[in-house]
């Protein structure tokens, strides 16, 4: 490849030789904003690096709902899980949430890098256990606590993201899908968190106005 190498979270400190093996086989490809990258259900046929922009992670139910899981950009990568079964199937959707650019390692190319590199393969080891912390703590969320609580929940986070600048812009359509619940039911939501003086709403932002009282109805405290 000619162009720059950029840089990945799961490949930092990682050998020169896995390195030179990555960049000279994976394949760098666009997207357009909302375009598939990959579907549920389809053979895994890549593992994903982001070079730039954002991709939304999420699944659909058989009528069509869909639940957004996560939002990943520069420098993180998806589809892993798969990549390591037999036969292993895509187990979520992912599409661009902004025009982006990725590095596509295929599914043969990564496990020879498991197998050759033991160091890459605790790195990637330490990944799946940070993934699922991080689903664990979605399905608690989901079914632990209430619509307030989980709203609460995501404010904070996201307000820790603005400060590491990291934040990716959220519609209220998109929170509802992220937090279980329906746009209507969000938005009323919102509303009363406002009415209690805990959030106000300005120039589309949601701005936190007591962060103390918001994470104890984050906590259930209140």
């Amino acid at each position: 490849m000619s162009e720059s190498k950029p840089s990945f979270k799961l490949l930092q400190r990682q050998n020169e030789s896995l390195l030179k093996h990555f960049y000279q086989t994976a394949l760098r490809k666009k997207y357009m904003a909302e375009e598939a990258i990959s579907w549920q259900g389809d053979p895994c046929e890549f593992v994903y690096f982001i070079v730039t922009g954002a991709v939304e992670i999420f699944r659909l139910s058989p009528a069509g709902r869909e639940q957004i899981l996560d939002r990943l950009s520069q420098g993180e990568c998806f589809n892993l899980v798969p990549a390591v079964l037999d036969g292993g199937l895509n187990q979520t959707n992912a599409r661009a949430l902004t025009d982006c650019e990725l590095l596509l390692l295929a599914k043969g190319e990564f496990l020879q890098l498991l197998n050759a590199y033991p160091e890459f393969l605790k790195t990637v080891a330490i990944f799946y256990a940070e993934r699922l912390v991080r689903m664990t703590a979605l399905i608690e969320n989901l079914s632990l606590y209430t619509v307030r609580q989980r709203v609460a929940r995501f404010l904070i986070e996201q307000a820790d993201m603005i400060d590491q600048g990291q934040s990716i812009r959220w519609t209220q359509s998109d929170m509802a899908k992220r937090l279980g619940t329906v746009r209507d039911v969000l938005g009323r939501t919102l509303r009363k968190l406002a009415d209690d003086g805990l959030v106000r709403f300005e120039h589309e932002k949601i701005v936190l106005v007591d962060r103390q009282q918001l994470e104890k109805e984050a906590n259930g405290a209140l």
